[in-house]
């Protein structure tokens, strides 16, 4: 496979992503690593996304100092591992814009969430850093006390790695005897380490609206407005699906190396670690 600059930055236009920087990590120079900067003005929101199809590719993303995401790959003396580690990126991202068409479609029309991932991340981790570990509770604990109407959905988001606190259907049935509340469902974020950005991407896909939870805690997404709630659920499963399967080689990477909330940086030297030994 011939991988240049041009035809990485030409596949990732294609998809709506702006480069400012590229390096393949495949020329003489023996010490150069693949690197790539996208610019945070690709399109409202592309922080989150570009961060979870970092992790979804096993490569280590961060944000620099104008708030634009570096995403890097340890450099290894072998240019079979970087073409591997390319062709994973690319194709992730690729997938990703395709699950993230309504969103992108949606936010260059002027229509915005109104809260952005990276716009917090930074005190939103010195607060996580503090977060006492906790253990997962079993699904079994609490699923009596979820609506019954969106029981197997509760069920099923819990199952694809994207574990919830609390939830509201939004549905008259499961509250007779008042208004039921916008539906929602928030989600735990000391489900593993860094999962935040995956949980904005994940209501992103799913056209729901993310937020950080009202306590400074957890991420909080709830349903459009224009949106019919049966339809809302459902298609917010599907797209845990959808984001789980392409995470999943992460998710197992950071339970081995990982059973706490780690300083974001230790994980990332972990991360990088435990990939130049692959």
């Amino acid at each position: 496979m011939t991988l240049s600059i041009n035809r990485i930055t030409n596949l990732l236009r294609t998809n709506g992503f702006d480069v400012l920087a590229v390096a393949t990590g495949l020329s003489e120079e023996p010490e150069e690593q693949p690197m790539i900067v996208f610019n945070r003005q690709s399109y409202p929101g592309v922080e989150a996304h570009v961060v979870t199809a970092a992790h979804c590719a096993l490569w280590i993303p961060k944000l620099d100092n104008n708030g634009d995401v570096i995403v890097y790959y340890p450099p290894s003396s072998q240019n079979e591992d970087h073409l591997l580690a390319w062709d994973r990126l690319l194709g992730v991202l690729d997938k990703l814009s395709e699950l993230l068409c309504t969103y992108r479609d949606s936010v260059l029309s002027g229509h915005f969430s109104g809260t952005f991932w990276a716009h917090h991340e930074i005190e939103w981790y010195r607060e996580l850093r503090r977060a006492p570990y906790h253990e997962k509770k079993n699904l079994s604990d609490f699923i009596d006390y979820v609506d019954p109407s969106i029981r197997n959905h509760v069920a099923a988001l819990n199952n694809y790695g994207f574990d919830t606190i609390e939830s509201c259907s939004g549905l008259p049935q499961d509250h007779p005897d008042r208004n039921p509340y916008r539906p929602y469902v928030m989600l735990d974020e000391r489900a593993y380490p860094n999962c935040i950005p995956h949980f904005f991407t994940l209501a992103d896909i799913a056209d729901w609206i993310p937020s950080y939870a009202p306590h400074n805690f957890d991420v909080y997404i709830r349903i459009q407005r224009h949106n019919p709630v049966g339809e809302a659920w459902n298609r917010l499963v599907q797209s845990a699906r959808d984001l789980h399967l392409l995470l999943k080689p992460y998710r197992q990477l950071v339970s081995s190396t990982s059973s706490c909330i780690d300083e974001f940086d230790i994980l990332h030297d972990s991360l990088g670690t435990t990939l130049v030994k692959r």
